[in-house]
C-alpha cells in the first residue's frame, strides 16, 4: 500500500495528474503500477489503477489478474471498478474513501 501511496505523491509532485496510485501484486511480487496520467497523456481514461491494470496484464502477457492483489491510494471510481471488474484481481484494497480524498 505505501507504494501505491507513493506513487500518489509522485505523480502530484510531477504533475502528471491526479493524487493517485495504484500497484498490482502476485506472490509477493509487484507485478505492474501507475500512476494517475490523465494530465500528462490527454487520456481521460488514463487513472492510476487503468494504467497498473494494463501494465500488469503486458507483464503477465494475459487480461486477467486472476491471483492478484490490487492496491490503490483512493477508492476506485466507477470507471476502474469497470476495469478492476473485468480484469478479475483475487482482492482489491485502498488508502482512502472519496470522501477522504475531497476533503484534502
Amino acid at each position: 500500500m505505501q507504494q501505491a501511496i507513493d506513487l500518489a505523491q509522485s505523480g502530484m509532485e510531477s504533475g502528471n495528474g491526479g493524487p493517485f496510485g495504484c500497484v498490482i501484486v502476485k506472490d509477493d511480487q509487484v507485478i505492474g503500477s501507475g500512476s494517475n496520467m490523465v494530465t500528462k497523456t490527454l487520456d481521460p481514461t488514463a487513472h492510476a489503477e487503468v494504467v497498473a491494470i494494463r501494465n500488469a496484464c503486458k507483464n503477465l502477457n494475459h487480461f486477467q489478474l486472476e491471483g492478484c492483489e490490487l492496491y490503490t491510494s483512493c477508492e476506485p471510481c466507477p470507471m476502474c471498478l469497470g476495469a478492476i471488474f473485468w480484469a478479475r484481481p483475487s482482492r482489491v484494497f485502498y488508502a482512502c474513501t472519496h470522501e477522504d480524498a475531497s476533503a484534502a
